[in-house]
């Protein structure tokens, strides 16, 4: 059984909210359906439909990517399709896109909903009939490609005003993981406050440690830009911190504005935590204790 604490499918975390999705992770992955991945911006869902792609049957073939809020319509054929040579200017080789590339194997669509309406007719076309065509053939060439799709915004709402194809969300939202803000994954922060600053010390070389304090300040945040904001603010610290001795509160950035008196002790904050690792270990257990 793999341990709550393990990284090996980039999900590392031991809170109840990550147990619940690995689990559904691996579900998710051991099936061949579309899947889409909600969540707020910086919260993993790269990592999730990585983590999908990894334990599937594709895992052997490619993962492609692609941030679909910067696909404009010039470029999205294109991008996705591919192109002949001469199919348009500066178009002087034939060029394979990104479906092709992820043939048998898995596509992420992060940002969805960002498509244009165009687009989204494309993707649906591609979708219904496992076919595209490159810009400037006729010939439609088949593809096997598991879309795996991400958004932070909802899909449903988008719908209601005319800004996302039902259809289309229908064919994406067969298999559906919501993953969850980082304020929700309580001690979780701590855990990956850790496995951030080892990596950073790793990569700059410093010795210094975070003063008891800075960890309280850390685990007290609500972290509105989730894990990404976390391990950005966590190298921030490390970097602007002494090279050796311990780094503290005052390195962090303004934004967090608490003071140290309104923080709670490191030994309340590991008391709370182990009251509630332990409540969840019971509730998993069904109540038993040994």
């Amino acid at each position: 059984m793999q341990d709550a604490n393990s990284d090996d499918l980039g999900l590392l975390g031991r809170s109840d909210a990550l147990v619940a999705l690995r689990g559904t992770l691996r579900c998710v992955a051991a099936s061949p359906y579309p899947v889409l991945i909600t969540g707020e911006s910086g919260s993993g869902k790269e990592l999730v439909a990585r983590a999908v792609h990894r334990l599937s049957r594709r895992a052997a073939r490619r993962f492609g990517a692609v941030n679909c809020a910067a696909l404009t319509d010039e470029l999205v054929e294109a991008e996705l399709f591919g192109y002949a040579k001469g199919a348009f200017t500066g178009a002087v080789t034939e060029r394979a896109g990104l479906f092709e590339a992820a043939d048998r194997g898995t596509l992420f669509l992060d940002e969805v909903g960002e498509l244009s309406q165009r687009a989204q007719a494309k993707l649906l076309r591609v979708l219904q009939d496992g076919e595209i065509r490159r810009v400037g053939e006729n010939q439609p060439r088949r593809v096997d490609v598991r879309v795996v799709a991400a958004t932070n915004r909802p899909l449903d709402d988008a719908v209601v005003t005319g800004q996302f194809r039902e259809d289309l969300l229908y064919r994406l939202d067969v298999l559906r993981m919501v993953v969850p803000p980082l304020r929700d994954r309580g001690d979780d922060v701590m855990l990956l406050a850790e496995h951030f600053w080892s990596r950073a010390q790793s990569l700059t070389g410093s010795r210094a440690a975070p003063a008891k304090s800075t960890l309280t300040a850390l685990a007290r945040y609500h972290w509105p830009g989730n894990v990404r904001q976390l391990e950005n603010v966590v190298a921030s610290l490390v970097v602007h911190g002494p090279r050796h001795g311990v780094v503290g509160p005052s390195t962090l950035p303004s934004t967090f504005g608490a003071t140290e008196h309104e923080l709670p002790t490191l030994q309340e904050a590991r008391a709370s935590f182990e009251r509630r690792f332990v409540s969840g270990a019971l509730a998993r257990a069904g109540g038993r204790r040994g």
